[in-house]
């Protein structure tokens, strides 16, 4: 009895508790569901009938990482939260973790896809490159307004003609009529140059000196007669008698002053001799643009039925034509002339109605070679500048058309039409073409511009709207000694 008794009474023992843990009814169903899911995976994975020793492993299409999936799957909502997650993920019904082995074609909706991808590619692989300060980009089409403006009754209304000038010695010159005045830049001074005679007509083209000669100016009359005039002493120099030869585009190159002529020819004038040294003939119509390049080796002249001529100074100061490239040609009159300061054998070209397009040459290559690049622009091209801080084109523009043929005539007609580029001036992107900014200048047709010495500027003229401009275009790179730039203009009107 007291045996029975001693084991009746004895108590059982007590499971240890961590009393850092208290028991929770939440950790309870987590251990249950885990050990739950454990053990279907593994009778899942492992079937009933044992494999017998001695035989191998039936192969598997499946693959060595990803397994296939089987026949049985542990459904996904086993428990309220699983089925949460699941249905957030999309994977309620098991749709996207369905095996086949062979995939099953999509639907097409007719829609295709493939130029939105190739959109987001372009756009993930594209490149952004900053604009630089110096491109017209950065200056010109954030400040499209001129910061300067001259009154210019009187100028030269021909299309053809180059009544502006801008010396290195920071002079603007302009040419009134049968007189010629200039305005020094920083002191604002107004000073009367020269006047024609009466039988001189009035005058044409107007062009300063190079570096060597900065304080004198060469002014031609419309009937041919040229005269050369130092500003500082407001004396008279050379002078060569018109002979009824008519006048041109002119251009100086170091002491040799180039002028273009009506009947076709360009003669070649030094005013240390006040004697014509050499006359060029290869033009037969009016020449109207006269360029030499910056090293003074080459001289480009064009001429009213858009014939473009290239020569070449030697060492003993011959000059000779060097092109005989038939194609070296526009549809139309070219006075628009401008070497390249940074590739001294590129020579663009612009050409007026009917032409309207600008042509980019390699005088290395002109007997075998068509342009490097055409800009057709269906505007006409009166001036152009290349920058020499970077790779980019100013041109100047007049009026634009559209072609069209009238049934009563064979021959097609021109209408002038509104256009972005009319009376405009333009910046191009040198070797792409690409414009960069095109801001409207003057209200009637820009006959003409010059650039500033430091090449960041351009005054532009037009003689409908009796002024003249001035227009920040580029900066100059930063220690080049150019950007220190003493125009801090302040507006005149």
């Amino acid at each position: 009895m007291s045996g029975k008794h001693s084991l009746e009474s004895t108590p059982a023992p007590l499971s240890k508790r961590n009393p850092h843990h208290p028991p929770s009814n939440f950790s309870t169903r987590k251990r249950r569901r885990t050990a739950t899911i454990s053990f279907d995976i593994f009778t899942d994975a492992h079937t009933s009938q044992p494999i017998a020793s001695g035989s191998s492993f039936e192969e598997s299409n499946a693959d060595r990482f990803v397994s296939a999936r089987r026949d049985f799957l542990v459904p996904l909502n086993i428990t309220p939260r699983t089925n949460r997650i699941a249905k957030d993920f999309g994977l309620l019904e098991d749709r996207l973790l369905a095996h086949s082995e062979t995939p099953k074609r999509r639907e097409h909706s007719g829609i295709s896809l493939l130029p939105l991808f190739r959109q987001s590619a372009t756009k993930l692989y594209e490149i952004r490159r900053e604009v630089s300060s110096i491109s017209a980009a950065s200056n010109l089409a954030k400040n499209r307004h001129f910061l300067v403006a001259l009154s210019g009754p009187g100028m030269s209304r021909h299309p053809f003609s180059s009544p502006i000038a801008w010396s290195h010695s920071n002079l603007i010159a302009v040419a009134f009529k049968r007189a010629v005045y200039y305005q020094n830049l920083e002191t604002k001074d107004v000073i009367h140059i020269c006047s024609a005679d009466d039988a001189d007509g009035h005058m044409y083209s107007i062009d300063w000196g190079g570096r060597r000669m900065p304080n004198t100016i060469a002014a031609g009359t419309e009937h041919g007669t040229v005269q050369l005039w130092d500003v500082q002493q407001l004396t008279k120099g050379a002078a060569w008698a018109h002979d009824n030869e008519g006048m041109g585009g002119m251009h100086w190159s170091d002491d040799v002053l180039a002028v273009g002529r009506r009947n076709g020819g360009v003669c070649m004038l030094d005013p240390r001799t006040r004697t014509m040294v050499a006359e060029l003939s290869g033009h037969k119509h009016h020449v109207h643009g006269v360029r030499w390049s910056i090293d003074s080796r080459q001289l480009a002249t064009s001429d009213d039925v858009g014939l473009v001529n290239v020569w070449d100074r030697r060492m003993n100061d011959v000059v000779c034509r060097i092109n005989s490239n038939p194609r070296m040609r526009h549809p139309g009159p070219v006075k628009a002339l401008a070497w390249s300061e940074w590739q001294s054998d590129l020579l663009a070209t612009g050409g007026a109605l009917p032409d309207g397009t600008i042509r980019i040459w390699n005088t290395k290559h002109l007997d075998t070679s068509d342009p490097v690049l055409k800009i057709p622009l269906k505007t006409s091209v009166t001036s152009l500048h290349w920058s020499p801080h970077c790779k980019e084109l100013l041109s100047t523009h007049g009026g634009s058309w559209t072609q069209y043929r009238s049934p009563a005539s064979r021959f097609s007609q021109y209408k002038t039409v509104p256009s972005p580029l009319s009376n405009s001036i333009t910046v191009h992107a040198y070797p792409s073409g690409d414009r960069i900014v095109s801001v409207e200048a003057h209200q009637g047709a820009v006959g003409h511009s010059c650039m500033s010495p430091d090449g960041c500027s351009v005054f532009t003229m037009s003689a409908t709207e009796h002024n003249i401009k001035m227009f920040k275009v580029w900066s100059a790179p930063a220690g080049s000694g150019k950007g220190a730039s003493s125009f801090s203009f302040k507006g005149i009107r």
